[in-house]
């Protein structure tokens, strides 16, 4: 019996996440790794695909689109820009409802092979992720800036994990965006999982270099009506998870509907 509900608690698990897909937002992140010396003519292959996305997003196929540059990446990492494509959830990604031919209005055959061939000169696509939001916190600024912290949860501790982050720092992130020190918080969480890489990624998101570099300010936690000391919150951090990696990314271009 252990075994059996040990297989159940297992397929539970990794059927969640298309479930929290099929109801959040959801997005389809693409990373490129730039080829030497083609920085420009990589922008100006990410321009002519801006068309495609500003037509995507006339016909519903996806909600937006943006292009980030990784602040400090060089040459030798992985990759130096991604892609962002917004849906409405998981289930919109596979574009169902898509008019048929819909990218044949944008470019003609040869544009099209002209489009790939420059495409895959400037840049490779080094890989995607998929990626819905656990929960979040915005204002209608613009983001400009996206500090990305990957973290690793503890084995067993993924409810205990989400727990915190809803409870304890989505309030703080609250104060912090109603202050006007921040733009955007959120916690994404990665599927498929691939061997080696982290399941959650925290994003901090900034309308302006004022906002990113501003120094850190102490919010008491009676302030956010919680019941602990922050001196809990850091055993309980400590005790869930643990940051792996952190980038800066800056918004080079973007496309969604128009307010």
């Amino acid at each position: 019996m252990k075994s059996t509900s040990r297989i159940l608690l297992f397929l539970l698990l990794a059927v969640l996440p298309i479930t929290l897909m099929a109801q959040n937002p959801t997005i389809i992140l693409a990373y490129m790794k730039v080829t030497p010396g083609h920085y420009s003519d990589y922008l100006e292959v990410e321009q002519a695909w801006k068309k495609v996305h500003q037509k995507a997003v006339e016909l519903d196929v996806h909600n937006g689109w943006q292009l980030w540059r990784n602040v400090h990446a060089g040459a030798n990492d992985p990759y130096q820009y991604i892609t962002i494509q917004w849906y409405d959830n998981y289930e919109h990604y596979f574009g169902e409802n898509a008019p048929d031919g819909w990218m044949n209005e944008v470019y003609t055959e040869t544009e099209w092979d002209e489009l790939m061939e420059k495409s895959i000169a400037s840049r490779t696509y080094a890989c995607e992720e998929v990626a819905h939001q656990v929960t979040g916190v915005d204002n209608p600024g613009l983001v400009k800036y996206i500090l990305v912290t990957r973290m690793k949860v503890k084995p067993g501790m993924d409810a205990d994990y989400v727990k915190m982050e809803k409870e304890i720092f989505k309030p703080y992130h609250e104060e912090l965006i109603k202050r006007g020190l921040m733009t955007h918080w959120g916690i994404w969480n990665s599927w498929p999982q691939k061997e080696g890489k982290t399941r959650y990624a925290a994003m901090n998101g900034y309308g302006n270099v004022k906002q990113l570099t501003a120094p850190g300010i102490e919010i008491s936690p009676a302030e956010l009506n919680l019941d602990l000391t922050w001196e809990q919150v850091v055993e309980l951090t400590q005790k869930t998870r643990e940051m792996v990696s952190s980038e800066l990314w800056e918004l080079v271009d973007y496309v969604f509907p128009e307010e």
